[in-house]
């Protein structure tokens, strides 16, 4: 049976989990992403860290694997947005990753902040809110203060490294290098802006391509190194979101899914690009031609519930929080959480505490808090054309008390995957329909299981009303 192998470039963990062809996890390994952090804010991997990183999760896998990597036809990978390096001319890095998350480009010039005021800058890539952590941001920065610039042969996102390594090609997904500011979403081109400030050789930067794109087989030194078949055939994969996306079957126009995970995001696909979007809507290519994903993200999310967590000192499982929380009313008797909480300041991020609420009523205000940014992202992506369903993906997905109260504040049925890791799911299926020439709508409904839905309760969705109206 033909297997398919996958690596998620997370934040926190990088991923390598291999598929059977009808979407189930053969063997998974994870590492955690080797972040340095060399002063405050500072987020980067080394180039030789990552390299060392990917190399031995997929010996790991491999081992894991009776038969090893046998039988494996093509590769893809998640990735996320807005990492970046330089390579010199001789391939050598002149820079480590620079993360999304790290703070050292944020003093842009005002040009660069007003950038994303712009109707046409807005338009070409999808970006509605422009700052220094955008990979083409920071590239301007550096062109204008590196001494080393003359040197710069090749300019990489995360996942471009990964498939120069894995192919001897630089290529970039069209929709995380989209999300950078330095593609233009609709014709996949290098926008001509970047070329002017840059001073840089079209040849220092990657050619675009859309997920899906099969490139060749793995190139021969990749197969020796790893393991992996000589015609093992390297598939373009897509951003994190897109893939889960597509991991829980949101392919057709309308459509909505969503992540809880480190971060809130809401995935819509689209079978236009949406002049008249709100400026917290994120635009990008999807896998086919004249269809767009649409991202709303936000930072309330599952990351609030794991810092209460870790602050607890205890081994409390997450189960035994559901069912504390179970036990409390919707409303949690009036504990909210600050619309600005964050997770590095759990004793602060509650309001309205009074001598009656305990752990039960924290845990609920965290998992309804959520869920009332999520009825507003799903509110900003679809107006008042309410989806018929949303497809529910991320480690908050496995929590049945987390999906019925998703379900109730929104009035909306939420659909939970069977599939424990529907993101690298995502990014075999995008494999399987380039090696097969099958259509991905085909691909899911073999390879996406879901499990029943959860249904809105009626009376309590009237009583989330009152307490988050957004969610009406």
């Amino acid at each position: 049976m033909a297997r398919y192998l996958t690596l998620d470039l997370g934040t926190t963990f990088f991923k390598a989990v291999l598929f059977e062809d009808t979407g189930e996890v053969v063997a998974l390994r994870r590492a955690a992403t080797p972040i340095r952090h060399p002063f405050p804010g500072g987020w980067e991997v080394t180039v030789e860290d990552f390299d060392r990183t990917v190399n031995d999760l997929l010996l790991a896998l491999r081992e894991a694997t009776p038969g090893g990597f046998d039988g494996v036809e093509a590769m893809s990978f998640a990735t996320q947005a807005n990492s970046m390096c330089l390579l010199d001319r001789q391939d050598q890095p002149l820079t480590p990753i620079v993360l999304w998350l790290d703070v050292r480009d944020e003093d842009q010039t005002p040009e660069m902040a007003a950038l994303g005021d712009h109707a046409a800058f807005r338009r070409s890539t999808g970006i509605p809110v422009y700052g220094g952590n955008f990979a083409s941001a920071r590239l301007k920065k550096w062109s204008r203060l590196r001494h080393d610039w003359s040197q710069v042969g090749k300019v990489c996102l995360i996942s471009d490294l990964l498939t120069w390594r894995m192919t001897g090609q630089h290529v970039t997904e069209g929709g995380a290098a989209g999300l950078s500011g330095l593609v233009d979403i609709h014709d996949l081109t290098l926008r001509s802006q970047v070329m002017e400030w840059s001073k840089l050789a079209t040849s220092c930067f990657a050619r675009v391509a859309r997920a899906g794109t099969d490139l060749g087989s793995v190139h021969p030194t990749t197969a020796q190194r790893t393991g992996l078949p000589r015609n093992c055939r390297f598939i373009v994969g897509c951003l994190d979101q897109y893939a889960g996306a597509i991991g829980a079957g949101n392919l057709t126009p309308g459509g909505v899914s969503e992540t809880t995970g480190t971060a809130l995001a809401t995935v819509r696909c689209a079978d236009h690009y949406d002049e008249q979007a709100s400026r917290s809507v994120y635009q990008g290519p999807s896998f086919a031609a004249g269809t767009y994903w649409q991202l709303a993200a936000g930072s309330i999310s599952a990351n609030l519930l794991e810092a209460y967590h870790r602050n607890l000192g205890d081994t409390t499982a997450y189960a035994a929080l559901d069912n504390l929380a179970e036990a409390v009313e919707p409303g949690a008797e009036g504990l909210r959480i600050r619309p600005d909480a964050l997770p590095e300041q759990v004793e602060a991020m509650f309001v309205g505490r009074t001598r009656r609420h305990g752990r039960a009523h924290e845990v609920r205000a965290i998992l309804e808090a959520v869920s009332a940014a999520l009825a507003g992202q799903v509110r900003t992506l679809c107006g008042t054309s309410r989806p018929a369903e949303i497809r529910s993906v991320g480690g908050a997905a496995r929590s049945d008390l987390w999906r019925r109260i998703k379900a109730d504040v929104l009035g909306i049925p939420i659909v939970g995957m069977l599939c424990p890791e529907p993101t690298s799911l995502g990014a075999a299926m995008l494999a399987m329909s380039a090696v097969s020439r099958t259509d991905l709508s085909d691909i899911v409904r073999r390879c996406v299981k879901c499990r029943p839905a959860d249904l809105p309760d009626a009376q309590r969705h009237a009583r989330y009303q009152q307490i988050f109206p957004v969610s009406g």
